[in-house]
């Protein structure tokens, strides 16, 4: 029988990061992962990063027309899905190689882990013994009540990235993060994309003025939006799928190239068999103090396991924090201002706090906008649609959270991020000196 320090279950973000941490300061440190290929987990093998890479070639395509508006003098430029596939795969095993270096110093065993006792796992027959466990296993495809994934007609965004051919139309159920992400890569492509989504907004973790505006934008684009919608039937034909919708209005059935099911994401748990380490769950959540610690005080927990946002960077910050509790034995708390991003044209961030937790926390707060319309750059890049959102402490003039939609608002979100966590004033950020021109500056202008 083997024996760890500790033993990291899962090898995505959180779980490579905290591994690498503990055996660079000397714990004798394993990782459990289900299969070799999957090592860098959801984000690098069939989320964050793929998707970046898909949108960032669409990109180039859908500012074609502007391009020639500035006199760019191009021939009509198209997407070769083989090659795009193929970029993507290379990029994956490159980012791949660096993980696996980063790990040298950790034993890594593949296969699925179950717990067998409060110190004991099991491994392909084989029980490891651990003094300390950090659960970093992740989350899977959340499932359809009706659509039921066949990686044919029906797919989920891991199918997608295996496409070779350009589908005619697309119907994406969820109009989440993700959902949003491939409209926005499919419709660059010329795509006749449908968003249906459950709930009464896209985007729905974001304030009001923020999903509406999103929704503005892609209708505008001529994406087709369905809110407050379920899908409550399909066909299945040899090349289509045909499918029945249920908006407020009415009843309506289409057919589509394929159908990409992005409903969110599920806790990955149920095969730990976390009973036999006494660790508590609710809905398949593992359940932490906010050390991190699982209702055993020997076992974390990190990641899309738990009940934090369900984001890479996250579960980087959640590694860090673990690893310092195991290395110098000291309870340090985890941070939870964590900037959301989402990469659709127009990009949509925020960070902080948003309208809706003010509103709950009956705050007195005050709401300034900055609209992208009257800004050079924005204009200068070919898009100046959308604003920037800052939400201010009526009383102390400290800047609360923010939100952004338009140009390049998943890099800009951080100095928000900075703001917040020093606890920024207005009149502090307006003292400053920003250059011009650029997107930065409109922040500047917000609170002048």
């Amino acid at each position: 029988m083997k024996k760890y320090d500790v033993v990291v279950i899962g090898a995505g973000p959180g779980g490579y990061e905290c591994a690498s941490l503990l055996a660079k300061e000397g714990k004798s440190a394993c990782i459990i992962e289900k299969d070799e290929n999957y090592i860098g987990g959801t984000c690098l093998n069939e989320g964050c990063v793929p998707a970046k890479q898909y949108l960032e070639s669409a990109t180039y395509i859908a500012k074609q027309t502007y391009m020639k508006e500035c006199g760019v003098n191009i021939c009509d430029m198209t997407l070769d899905m083989p090659t795009l596939k193929n970029k993507k795969d290379t990029l994956i095993e490159q980012l791949k190689s660096g993980i696996k270096t980063k790990l040298k110093k950790t034993e890594i065993l593949y296969g699925s882990a179950s717990f067998l006792s409060e110190n004991e796992i099991e491994v392909n027959d084989e029980v490891v013994a651990f003094e300390k466990c950090v659960i970093a296993s992740g989350s899977v495809h959340r499932t359809h009540p009706t659509l039921e994934i066949d990686g044919k007609l029906i797919l989920s965004s891991k199918e997608i990235f295996e496409l070779e051919t350009i589908p005619k139309d697309i119907l994406i159920v969820g109009g989440g993060a993700i959902g949003c992400e491939f409209a926005t890569f499919f419709h660059s492509l010329g795509v006749n994309v449908t968003i249906a989504e459950f709930t009464p907004n896209i985007v729905p973790n974001e304030d009001d003025d923020v999903s509406k505006g999103l929704k503005r934008e892609f209708e505008k684009k001529g994406i087709k939006i369905y809110i407050s919608t379920n899908v409550i039937s399909h066909v299945k034909k040899e090349t289509t799928i045909e499918v029945t919708l249920q908006t407020p209005k009415e009843q309506l059935t289409q057919s589509f190239d394929f159908v990409l099911v992005s409903i969110g994401r599920a806790p990955n748990s149920k095969e730990l068999n976390l009973k036999n380490a006494h660790i508590k769950s609710e809905k398949d959540f593992i359940l932490t103090n906010e050390h991190l610690q699982t209702s055993n005080p020997n076992i974390y927990a990190i990641g899309d396991v738990i009940k934090t946002p369900a984001l890479a960077h996250m579960a980087y910050h959640e590694a860090i924090v673990v690893a310092n509790n195991l290395i110098n034995e000291s309870l340090h708390v985890s941070s939870q201002t964590v900037p959301f991003v989402t990469f659709c044209q127009p990009q949509v961030a925020s960070v902080g706090k948003n309208e809706k937790i003010l509103k709950a926390e009956n705050r007195e707060y005050k709401s300034i906008k900055h609209f992208y319309k009257s800004s050079a750059k924005a204009k200068i890049k070919g898009d100046d649609g959308g604003f920037i959102k800052l939400l201010i402490d009526k009383n102390t003039d400290v800047i609360l959270g923010g939100a952004m939609i338009g140009n390049d608002t998943t890099e800009l979100i951080h100095q928000i991020l900075i703001a917040v966590n020093t606890k920024l004033t207005c009149k502090e950020l307006g003292d400053m000196i920003f250059a011009h021109p650029t997107l930065s500056e409109s922040l500047w202008e917000m609170v002048n």
